[in-house]
């Protein structure tokens, strides 16, 4: 035990030099109005065994709620909880999910939140629209705070979920702690069609997560409480969100559940496709936003040698692609693409990891604005589809660095739900 706690210490000393590096540096401040209230809640869904799990336990769900407060005061949020990554990995936790200088910079107490434990929710709005959020495979949603927090700042209550084994670790209530599942990922197969095939299945799962916590919000908005949104909550304007799979598994549930008005899926897609159309082409009633990245460039001979392709097949191919994703796009209550310039972001520019991995403030700083784009982005689309607020980055009257696409699809004329 002596060696394990000098291990951490050590581990402390050593990464200084790093944190010295990034001294100064934070996440974006939020862009709106109001202060943040924060309550987390674990639900149980008694319909549902967890089937990742060697025991008999039904499936768990973690929420983190984030909602508008009218004041600042009140014990502030820790970014993550360092000592849950210390029991689950030891010393080198952190660094397992954000680099030796994410590490460093989290240890610092750099790294904050904005919100506070408990506060009292804005009676100045009386109500405030709900959006679910999902992480990525493998990720946890407190590195997307600086997203969650954006929103909240305008004036919406955003419910973070945890998917328990999907996540890289889910901290329960009775300190139990699950880690990501890889036993029977790997079971599934190696080849990109059988991993398809599982996250698939995930997705599944993780769409009826947020159909059952929006069960639970409901429930806990109509109960007489001392939580502090309770009664708060406008449930007539829901929408869902995600990044990656989280993407995916956010319009899944828009397609299962029209009590979701408006969906976002960040960078979430499979052969270029955010989700899979019915039968009969359809796809869902409700606005859509594809925010992503998209490479323009094409192959380099390296690159088709790997591929086992020539240039003309890997034309053909993509072309196809593109058709399809144009195709499910046009089927649903009108979507838009958002694409983000390839060359100054990566896949993890949807959350705060690239600022607190990044090696040098000058990088911390590019990465902090992108985010901050994608930040805007995202809020002018939930503005537009859920209250309808006039969003100038989706009407044509401006846009902004790092984007290079903004595409508008019509409202289909048939987008029934499957």
């Amino acid at each position: 035990m002596r060696t394990t706690i000098l291990l951490f210490v050590l581990s402390i000393i050593t990464s200084g030099a790093t944190a010295q590096l990034a001294l100064g540096r934070a996440l974006p401040l939020p862009s709106g109005k109001f202060n943040i209230g924060y309550h987390r809640f674990e639900w149980t869904d008694t319909s549902r065994k967890e089937i990742l799990s060697a025991s008999t336990r039904n499936r768990s769900v973690v929420a983190d709620i984030w909602y508008p407060t009218e004041n600042a005061g009140g014990v502030t949020v820790h970014y993550l909880d360092t000592m849950a990554a210390y029991r689950a990995f030891g010393a080198r936790g952190l660094r397992l999910l954000l680099g030796t200088t994410g590490a460093a910079l989290i240890r610092s107490g750099n790294i904050r939140t904005h919100a506070k434990e408990r506060a009292p929710f804005d009676h100045r709005l009386k109500t405030s629209p709900v959006i679910f959020f999902s992480h990525g495979m493998g990720m946890i949603t407190q590195v997307y705070t600086t997203q969650i927090e954006d929103l909240v700042s305008h004036g919406y209550t955003v419910v973070a979920l945890t998917h328990p084994y999907d996540a890289w670790l889910a901290s329960l209530q009775d300190s139990s702690l699950i880690l990501f599942e890889k036993k029977q990922r790997e079971a599934a197969g190696t080849s990109e069609e059988q991993q398809i095939t599982y996250e698939n299945k995930r997705v599944e799962w993780w769409a009826a997560d947020i159909r059952f916590a929006l069960d639970q919000l409901a429930y806990l908005n109509r109960k007489e409480s001392d939580i502090p949104f309770a009664g708060h909550l406008d449930l007539s304007r829901v929408g869902a969100m995600g990044h990656s799979v989280g993407g995916r598994a956010a319009a899944r549930a828009c397609q299962l559940d029209a009590r979701i008005r408006s969906c976002a899926d960040q960078d979430g897609v499979v052969m270029m496709m955010p989700f899979y159309p019915g039968p009969d082409g359809t796809g869902m009633k409700q606005p859509f936003l594809l925010f992503e990245r998209d490479r323009i460039t094409p192959p380099t001979d390296e690159e088709l040698k790997s591929m086992g392709m020539s240039r003309q097949e890997v034309e053909t191919l993509v072309a196809r692609l593109r058709a399809n994703r144009d195709a499910v796009l046009a089927a649903t209550g009108g979507s838009y693409r958002v694409v983000l310039h390839f060359d100054s972001s990566t896949h993890m520019s949807f959350s705060d990891l690239p600022i607190l991995q990044a090696s040098t403030n000058a990088e911390a700083a590019l990465a902090s604005r992108v985010l901050q784009v994608t930040c805007r982005y995202t809020l002018e689309f939930f503005d537009k589809t859920l209250r309808g607020i006039s969003a100038p980055l989706y009407e044509g009257k401006e846009q902004l660095n790092y984007i290079d696409l903004v595409r508008r699809y019509p409202k289909a004329g048939n987008t029934k739900h499957r």
